[in-house]
């Protein structure tokens, strides 16, 4: 730097704060006492808010090259000043101020020290002496109160003596190319100013805060789950490649849409969103909500939904957060393998039941022949009849209900009868094992919400299994618990047992105990039972038999 031009930090005491007014002459000396003024700053650790047209600020940065690093210069944050000062077309001295405090605040926020340079702008218009002047005493006003060392320069070939002199009334310090004073025409004010953090913690508590952002920034946009952020007023501010990947709406499509326009929501699950806004403002999350979503395509998908507040620095919301999970291939898979088990019962069921078909439709044919040899009327013999074509109804009922594909639909079922109708189903079949199914319900009836045919399903697999555990024969207990908040199903049988280290190991896919089996019943049927919000636990021991309970929500 050339000795004659101003140093600021060395004809001066000022550290803290203070207002310079600095009309310039040439530019070479201008550009001089800027580079001077950033120099020094950077080496007191200060930020600095460099407000100029871009052509100056390029010679500004060629001759710091030399003597500041990289990571020096990006404490350097620039503006044009065409655009800050012209932003609002006439110079509304007002929201500029405005918006000047408001950089001011965000850079100051993360504890950093700043100071300021602005080459002021304007355009020709109407009035512009007294708005400069109102201009420059809330401009005054805005870095007392911030505490800061700012410099406002002014081209001396543009502007009057007698604007230069209004003006040295808002300024502490009048500054030209070769000096700095004091303005004696300065209206003092007596106020306190809070001292200055150290300038290295201000960069360790800088270097943690863009650590915790670049976190943040990389967790939302690398995340494979579709996510979308919103602000305090429930306006989406954010997305992630993820949703637009999976819901076919892009950034400018749903940025700025309140959420209850988010077209992914369906006109029905409006509540949704408004009981995800509910949690947000009371500092509460949503986790593992299942629900639907509509894609861009008009596709229905099956989706997990979390969400969760985002807070300020005072722990208060400030907006928040829904993260997406796509399950509908793993929705499909499942519904896939219960289909398939259905069909592996059915078939399974096919000989047992065809036996049981043909022995009451020989008991049928008996006592026709019966009856056209004697030609009398045998009342009893038309009774039997009846209740054994009844039974084949029943038979061909149950199996037409596992066979045939049926739509989900809960509604409140009395589960006692309907663990009936599926011993009375398997109850041939435990004769022939010479096992005994007895029961015991506590309550005459228990109505549960429930898809019937899917816990048809699983009862018929655990009494089957227990069928099974006991070929020579034995007795299988039914029980109904009911508590004021589940029903407690329990199956008991005297069969062999599992060792308890494979305990660990039911319900995998193609692990099973028995020699022809796929393991799929038991995996089905937890599904399904979780499905109902209700959950199964097995405890066994060798050669005492198995427990199972099925604990249902009431």
């Amino acid at each position: 730097m050339k000795e004659n031009i101003v140093q600021l930090s060395q004809m001066m005491n000022i550290t803290n704060h203070g207002h310079i007014l600095y009309i310039y002459e040439s530019i070479d000396d201008y550009i001089e006492n800027a580079s001077s003024y950033i120099f020094t700053g950077i080496e007191q650790g200060h930020h600095i808010l460099f407000i100029e047209n871009k052509e100056i600020f390029g010679r500004i940065s060629l001759k710091l090259q030399d003597i500041l690093s990289q990571d020096q210069m990006k404490s350097v944050h620039f503006f044009d000043n065409y655009d800050f000062y012209r932003l609002y077309g006439d110079f509304q001295y007002d929201l500029i101020v405005q918006h000047f405090s408001k950089i001011i605040d965000q850079i100051k926020n993360k504890s950093l020290t700043v100071r300021t340079w602005a080459n002021v702008d304007w355009k020709e218009q109407d009035h512009l002496i007294s708005k400069l002047t109102t201009f420059e005493k809330l401009a005054d006003h805005s870095v007392q109160s911030s505490n800061l060392i700012s410099v406002c320069a002014y081209n001396g070939h543009k502007i009057s003596a007698a604007l230069q002199n209004s003006m040295l009334k808002s300024h502490e310090y009048f500054m030209t190319d070769k000096e700095l004073v004091k303005s004696s025409l300065y209206n003092k004010r007596s106020v306190i100013f809070p001292s200055i953090y150290e300038q290295k913690e201000h960069s360790k508590i800088k270097s943690q805060l863009q650590a915790t952002k670049h976190q943040l920034s990389s967790f939302i946009k690398e995340n494979s789950d579709p996510i979308v952020i919103y602000d305090i007023h429930d306006r989406v501010v954010s997305i992630n490649d993820a949703f637009v990947s999976t819901f076919g709406f892009t950034s400018n499509e749903v940025i700025g849409l309140n959420v209850t326009e988010l077209p992914i929501i369906p006109e029905e699950r409006t509540f949704e969103a408004n009981l995800s806004r509910s949690y947000a403002i009371i500092g509460e999350k949503i986790k593992g909500y299942e629900t639907i979503r509509k894609t861009k395509d008009n596709r229905t998908l099956s989706i997990i939904l979390s969400s969760f507040p985002l807070l300020n620095e005072d722990s208060t919301p400030n907006g928040w957060a829904v993260i997406y999970k796509d399950i509908t291939d793993k929705k499909e898979a499942q519904e896939l393998l219960i289909k398939s088990e259905k069909l592996s019962i059915a078939g399974e069921l096919a000989a047992g039941i065809a036996h049981e078909i043909r022995n009451p439709i020989t008991t049928i044919k008996g006592f026709l022949q019966l009856l056209q040899a004697s030609g009398n009327e045998k009342q009893t013999y038309y009774d039997i009849m009846k209740s054994e074509i009844d039974r084949i109804e029943l038979i061909l009922s149950e199996l037409l209900m596992l066979a045939k594909p049926q739509a989900v639909h809960f509604a409140p079922k009395d589960i006692k009868a309907l663990v009936k109708d599926m011993i009375t189903l398997l109850n041939p079949q435990a004769i022939m094992n010479n096992v005994q199914i007895r029961t015991d319900f506590v309550h005459e009836d228990v109505s549960v919400m429930c898809e019937e045919n899917q816990l048809k399903q699983v009862f018929i697999n655990f009494i089957k299994n227990a069928l099974e555990a006991m070929p020579n024969g034995g007795n299988l207990i039914i029980k109904l618990i009911t508590t004021d908040k589940e029903l407690l199903i329990r199956f008991i049988d005297e069969g062999c047992g599992i060792p308890k280290h494979l305990l660990s190991k039911l319900g995998q896919p193609f692990y099973t105990t028995k020699e022809k089996g796929t393991g799929l019943g038991l995996l089905v049927s937890k599904r399904i039972i979780e499905n109902h919000q209700g959950t199964v636990e097995i405890t066994s021991e060798v050669n005492k038999g198995r427990v199972i309970d099925v604990k249902l929500p009431l």
